[in-house]
């Protein structure tokens, strides 16, 4: 096939409702399992039988997950930005508890403040295991969540005002797209130039440009 056949032309594109994808499923399983047991392992007062217990455990938080972070991130609390981080972490430690509550043969937590350390390292350990296995690129689970709290807040206003679209391409400087532009490699976008529909601007963030 030669790969720039149909080189500039539009695409087409229909939306489709987001699906799970059943290994990206399992390995998700794995990775919180293999975190809870790594915390296990280390906090004090924190503990599994084993690692069967561990992919146990995090089935239940998981159903938990997919309980309670929904209903908190429909909230609308003061600071969210900065208490994000801190409600986060507390929600998990509270996650834990409620499962050590639920089964005691599976995971045991003696108080709080065990289950906020604990659920610290497992949130460690999933960032780094989900890099190396590649199992934080799906936002399917993400997409469900910002669906349903749009149901509960109502339909959406209409209005005539011209709204915002953001598009992040990391690392592209106004130059390169400048060139990219001029020379044929972005003919969609230089229509929209050509046009007057689309500005381009240039943009200088305070941090650097980098996710992750």
């Amino acid at each position: 096939m030669d790969p720039t056949e149909g080189y500039g032309r539009a695409l087409t594109w229909s939306p489709q409702a987001p699906h799970y994808n059943i290994v990206h499923v399992l390995i998700s399983w794995l990775v919180a399992g293999v975190s809870v047991f790594v915390a296990a392992a280390i906090v004090p007062h924190v503990s599994v039988g084993g690692f069967s217990d561990a992919l146990a455990a995090a089935v239940l938080i998981a159903a938990l997950n997919a309980v309670l972070p929904p209903i908190v991130a429909a909230l609308r609390l003061p600071f969210t930005l900065a208490l994000g981080f801190v409600l986060v972490l507390v929600l998990d430690a509270v996650m834990l508890l409620l499962a050590s509550h639920i089964t005691t043969r599976t995971i045991r937590v003696d108080n709080f403040w065990w289950a906020l350390l604990a659920s610290v390292v497992i949130s460690a350990s999933m960032l780094v295991l989900e890099v190396i296995f590649g199992a934080n690129d799906d936002d399917t689970y993400s997409l469900r969540v910002i669906r349903r709290i749009a149901r509960r807040q109502g339909g959406a206003a209409r209005t005539d005002t011209p709204g915002i679209v953001f598009l992040e391409i990391d690392g592209l400087a106004r130059p390169v797209l400048q060139r990219a532009i001029r020379d044929g490699n972005a003919p969609h976008m230089a229509s929209w130039l050509e046009r007057g529909t689309h500005r381009l601007d240039e943009w200088e963030p305070d941090l650097s440009s980098q996710t992750g």
